[in-house]
């Protein structure tokens, strides 16, 4: 079956993106928006393209031209569109936008969490404008991913290739492919203008790390889409824009970096639970008058610490019981920042045990944490 997008559906979704609250940052869910607050594998017969080969060709065929780019990664781009409980052709306000990526011929599609939250109904436009019905199969709100799965001939799916995000440095060109306000096949080109971002997610709470940012124009519909670099890999989930004015692209765009969800695929694919690790405290970043002051080189300053938490099992103190640790490694690697100590939890797995080196009324001390999965602390 094959379909046009109506005028009406993109003068609806280009008016349902607000204001953000805290960096006036928006992710974009078809349908709605949510403010935010503040993250190669095989499935049935069909392997997922991984490739993180850094000398393949280059596709950009002659300075500033993306033609052949773009026709190789575009027929692995999808649209997804969503509707709720009790939506019509009349009530398009119950209506969603979004993008997605093809992992694999079975028809594997992946996209952000918040694309497809709440949905009733899930429906895939493909490059040619075939639609197909899907399902939602796995979900990680912790990181914003989600696999859905489309009923579809095999023919219709052109799996993209996936690649290594952890090569990817400042400055690297990158092009952007997704269905922004509803004009499918949209694509745009940038630079990787920072790394190692962090966002609150608005599904889960829990802050996206590690996130990949770029000047490419992304809009309200490219969620979900890929960010790919020059050799057509994708490298990136587009996921969030930072929005003072609440509508449109200011320049500075947020993408989930594609190894986390390469790390958690498997578990994805068959809908599988994924729990993220906790070590439950909020911390500051020691400046260096303030870790002077301490007699310590660096570190994180202990502010609070969650009841029944891994890290109050393990005995850290807050400052709310004078003054509170600092810590200052974790398994013997030395944590400058906050966000290292944060990025290194979360490279670790729910149960695991990790040795805190901690920095205690002039002393220091050994503790000993068990890692707890996100959101069972008190």
């Amino acid at each position: 079956m094959k379909r046009f997008t109506s005028v009406l559906a993109v003068i609806v979704v280009s008016v349902l993106i607000g204001a953000g609250a805290v960096a006036a940052v928006n992710y974009w869910r078809g349908g709605s928006s949510s403010p935010a607050a503040t993250t190669a594998a095989t499935s049935g017969s069909a392997a997922i393209p991984v490739s993180s080969n850094s000398s393949a060709a280059n596709l950009a065929t002659a300075p500033g031209d993306f033609s052949a780019l773009y026709t190789a990664v575009r027929p692995s781009i999808v649209e997804i569109t969503t509707g709720t409980a009790g939506s019509t052709p009349f009530s398009q306000q119950a209506q969603g936008l979004g993008s997605g990526i093809v992992l694999d011929t079975s028809g594997h599609i992946l996209t952000n969490y918040h694309v497809v939250r709440g949905s009733s109904s899930v429906e895939v436009t493909f490059s040619d404008g075939t639609t197909a019905q899907a399902s939602v199969v796995g979900t990680d709100p912790g990181n914003d991913m989600a696999v859905i799965k489309a009923s579809v001939n095999a023919s219709e799916l052109h799996p993209a290739t996936l690649g290594d995000s952890s090569t990817v440095k400042v400055g690297n060109v990158v092009a952007a492919i997704g269905n922004p306000f509803g004009l499918e096949g949209t694509f745009t080109t940038g630079v990787i203008s920072g790394l190692d971002r962090t966002l609150s997610s608005s599904s889960s709470g829990r802050p996206l790390r590690g996130l990949l940012q770029t000047d490419a124009a992304v809009n309200p519909g490219n969620s979900g889409g890929a960010l790919i670099n020059m050799q057509g890999q994708v490298i990136g989930v587009n996921t969030a824009i930072e929005n003072p004015g609440g509508t449109t692209f200011a320049g500075v765009a947020y993408a989930v970096p594609i190894n986390t969800p390469k790390r958690f695929m498997q578990q994805l694919m068959t809908g599988a639970a994924i729990a993220h690790p906790q070590l439950g405290l909020a911390g500051r970043t020691l400046s260096p008058s303030d870790a002077k002051s301490l007699g310590v080189p660096y570190g994180i300053a202990v502010v609070t610490v969650a009841p029944g938490s891994a890290a109050e099992q393990a005995g850290l103190r807050g400052a709310s019981n004078g003054n509170g640790d600092v810590i200052t490694a974790i398994d013997g690697k030395p944590m400058k920042t906050f966000d290292a100590l944060a990025n290194y939890i979360d490279s670790k797995s729910v149960g695991d045990k990790v040795t805190l080196t901690v920095h205690r009324d002039g002393k220091t001390i050994q503790l000993t944490a068990t890692l707890q999965a996100w959101g069972t602390t008190a």
